[in-house]
């Protein structure tokens, strides 16, 4: 689908059309789900405009792709359309592998923070937790081997080890819960 007008004046009774047509109402579980995405990709959009990084640009960028895709899967409503590889799921355990094993292991929780990249990595952690709860809400019953809420659940680990991983690499302290 094309978008060749923004402004349509469609959403001002409360409704919106799904990829198909179909109308729904603003409040329904599938369009929360697809906010919750879109709200995700916009967070990594400030992440990456903090990043001295190309690579991880690159990755972010990757991962914004797959949040499209993931967004239009669920706009489809169709369980038989699949946007989201599974390539990017391997993706996401081969980083958190190679990055994990550049860490020294965890021993308390850490406070999000660091610098502005590391901080609104935290945040798109915590946006991608909602997001994924969103979308279990929306496939409950139909959990089974659902690669969008395994892609959710490991990108929020990614984000976190990514933060670690980061800050590690620019010398910028971790802040430690204290108990």
């Amino acid at each position: 689908m094309r978008i060749s007008k923004v402004v349509t004046r469609n959403g001002d009774k409360g409704q919106t059309s799904l990829a198909q047509g179909d109308l729904v109402s603003k409040n329904e579980p599938i369009i929360n789900a697809i906010g919750d995405i879109d709200e995700l990709n916009s967070v990594l959009g400030v992440c990456n405009s903090f990043c001295n990084n190309d690579a991880i640009i690159k990755d972010i960028k990757a991962i914004q792709n797959d949040l499209f895709n993931i967004g239009g899967e669920i706009s489809l409503n169709d369980s038989e359309k699949k946007l989201l590889k599974e390539e990017s799921l391997l993706f996401l355990d081969n980083k958190i592998d190679e990055m994990n094993n550049l860490l020294e292991p965890l021993k308390e929780f850490i406070l999000p923070g660091g610098d502005p990249f590391s901080s609104n990595l935290h945040l798109a952690r915590s946006v991608a937790r909602r997001a994924e709860r969103s979308v279990v809400e929306l496939y409950i019953g139909k959990l089974e081997n659902n690669s969008i809420v395994k892609y959710l659940n490991r990108l929020s680990d990614y984000f976190f080890v990514l933060s670690r991983f980061y800050n590690k690499d620019n010398n910028i302290d971790e802040n430690m819960w204290e108990k």
